[in-house]
């Protein structure tokens, strides 16, 4: 536990600030009571802004994937006294999200939205003994006060059945934290393969693959989406009508918000070392909304992400 602590105070420590949230940038889905909102006369109502809930919803999709746990592990066990300590560097690619999307501290969507986001991962898995393993994993969105905390079950079906490969499936679930006027969740299941060959009698080089199901669900506080006033302004409009600047986003459903997610990797066990890399995909086409009205257009999501890690299991 030390570690997810140390991990979690150098994260707050940076306060980089730059993948930091700005959600009121992405527009308000509802009018506005005023334009101005300064409390003065004369002020009017302010239309909503038409794609800002496709924008909230192609915003916290991608986030919501980028932090799936690279616990970058085959289908077979550690065994009932195994444990595995790992460090990892993913690397989420953001190559088809608009700049009016990325709604950041740093790039105010209006700048381009960084080609790639660093997230360090400190990752723990334990055996408990009948091919049952717990894991879990704390990450940290580089340049912000953004984390991830994540926890994993799962089951090795086939495990250690001589020449046949390994099989297990597994559900894993993460809660992110530090997202200001964000409420965000992710989870999914999965099954993976994998087998394990020998080198030269002193290494293991184990290749595996993941297929299944990945759910984001987002909910926005009341945001004020005129954060940028005066205080006299603020005063004067708090005197009349104090919620007039303020909405919020329609919710994005767990369940109804779904991606088909995969992941292909490699591992090399030298003793107690462990290496890895893996690649992975999570995509899929949802509403954009929580009971959408009807004709409204589902939106297309997709993300691909890269993983290095070094460990050690014993």
């Amino acid at each position: 536990m030390r570690f997810f602590a140390l991990l979690l105070l150098v994260a707050a420590a940076a306060r980089a600030d730059q993948n930091d949230l700005e959600l009121w940038r992405l527009g308000h889905p509802d009018d506005l009571a005023c334009t101005r909102c300064d409390g003065l006369a004369g002020d009017s109502i302010e239309p909503g802004t038409i794609d800002a809930q496709a924008r909230f919803h192609r915003l916290t999709s991608a986030l919501g994937l980028a932090f799936a746990p690279p616990f970058q592990e085959t289908a077979g066990s550690l065994g009932e006294s195994g444990f595995e300590l790992g460090i990892s560097s993913q690397q989420v690619f953001l190559s088809n999200m608009p700049a009016d999307t990325w709604a950041t501290q740093g790039t105010q969507a209006t700048s381009a939205a960084p080609k790639v986001l660093v997230l360090p991962t400190l990752t723990l898995r334990k055996g408990l003994g009948a091919s049952l393993e717990l894991g879990a994993a704390v990450s940290w969105l580089a340049n912000s006060q953004i984390a991830g905390l994540s926890a994993e079950a799962r089951w090795a079906v086939l495990d250690g059945m001589g020449s046949a490969p390994d099989f297990a499936l597994r559900g894993w679930a993460t809660r992110i934290v530090g997202a200001r006027d964000l409420d965000l969740t992710s989870g999914g299941a999965d099954a993976m393969v994998s087998k394990s060959f020998g080198l030269a009698g002193m290494a293991k080089l184990q290749p595996y693959v993941q297929g299944g199901i990945a759910f984001v669900n987002a909910i926005s506080s009341v945001i004020d989406f005129k954060p940028n006033r005066t205080v006299q302004q603020f005063d004067r409009q708090n005197a009349v009508n104090p919620t007039a600047s303020e909405g919020v986003f329609r919710n994005v459903s767990f369940f109804k918000n779904r991606f088909l997610r995969a992941a292909l990797g490699v591992r090399l066990v030298a003793g107690a070392a462990v290496f890895g890399l893996e690649g992975a995909l999570a995509q899929g086409t949802n509403d954009i909304q929580e009971s959408p009205p009807p004709g409204t257009p589902q939106q297309f999501v997709r993300v691909w992400s890269g993983a290095a890690r070094i460990g050690f299991n014993y």
